[in-house]
């Protein structure tokens, strides 16, 4: 009877130690999400700020999406913690199921950011939009959107956007057409790292 009585509070003893640490690990991994979380909404902003020159592009779209989910998951990740702390497990079960979901739609467009796109769909959009193309001009090294011949045709100076270094010498011109450009992706490695963590 008293090995019994032993053997059962060392059962409990046990529970009681496998949850704190079970605790433990939670705070430490939300903790990390909440940092990691932060540095996503610092990563987008910094790449947003290099993409606020182009006029209603793509990518500058899909990185204020970007911003405004992880600005979004800040309360998810405040919630969290009471109903870790009053374990509240009912409760815990929808919280998780929408805290992956919000890390599954950054994962999407991480996996997206780090693809290369066509610019074509961007570049049509501005010139049609009599907008300036020195964006992909300057970053993409090309002019017009088939080549320089297109500012001719237009009745435009070609601009200092078109030339290496903004010369305006004519064998510095770029030949190339900007629709025929893609924008390459930095890897974004602390994207995949937060949301490698966060899953």
């Amino acid at each position: 009877m008293t090995d019994f009585r032993t053997s059962s509070i060392l059962r409990r003893r046990n529970r009681k130690l496998r949850l704190r640490i079970c605790r433990y690990v939670i705070y430490f991994f939300w903790v990390l999400n909440f940092i990691f979380t932060f540095a996503d909404i610092y990563m987008y902003s910094l790449r947003l700020s290099k993409k606020m020159d182009c006029w209603r592009c793509l990518f500058k779209t899909y990185m204020i999406i970007a911003i405004c989910v992880s600005v979004g998951k800040i309360p998810l990740l405040i919630v969290g913690i009471p109903m870790v702390f009053l374990k509240l497990t009912r409760r815990l079960r929808i919280y998780v199921t929408v805290l992956f979901l919000a890390t599954w739609l950054q994962m999407m467009l991480t996996i997206l950011f780090s693809q290369e796109y066509q610019a074509i769909s961007d570049v049509l959009r501005l010139w049609a939009n009599h907008k300036s193309l020195e964006f992909f001009e300057v970053h993409s090294t090309c002019c017009g959107v088939v080549g320089p011949d297109d500012y001719k045709l237009a009745n435009m100076m070609v601009p200092p956007s078109c030339f290496k270094d903004r010369s305006g010498e004519l064998e510095d011109q770029y030949q190339v057409g900007c629709s025929t450009r893609s924008v390459k992706p930095v890897f974004p490695v602390v994207q995949v790292v937060s949301v490698l963590l966060q899953s």
